[in-house]
């Protein structure tokens, strides 16, 4: 007999995964993608771990923490296209926008 048991799903991290640089619909390069998150209810990928080049830190004003890049992680609502690079479907204004409003 199976016991059905009720389990709280925590959003899992991957890592490990090859660096493809992240650019926005207008052609900017923001940073390389490090990693993803997991949802393990449905085994989908939630969201992207990006870390981000200086000037994009500056651009979407984001804080950098002092001895490591600054990271964000990206709603995969955000992404367009994974090729050789990552395309996003919103451009450096939209991108800051979302960042700001915490929709990330």
């Amino acid at each position: 007999m199976l016991q059905e048991t009720t389990t709280k799903s925590q959003p899992l991290e991957m890592g490990h995964l090859d660096e493809r640089d992240v650019i926005t619909s207008d052609g900017r390069l923001i940073g390389q993608l490090k990693g993803a998150w997991i949802d393990t209810n449905n085994w989908s990928v939630s969201s992207l771990i990006i870390d981000l080049k200086k000037e994009s830190v500056d651009e979407l004003n984001v804080k950098k923490p002092v001895l490591k890049a600054a990271r964000i992680n990206l709603s995969t609502n955000h992404v367009k296209r994974v090729a050789d690079v990552i395309q996003l479907n919103v451009d450096m204004s939209g991108l800051s926008t979302s960042i700001s409003t915490g929709s990330t």
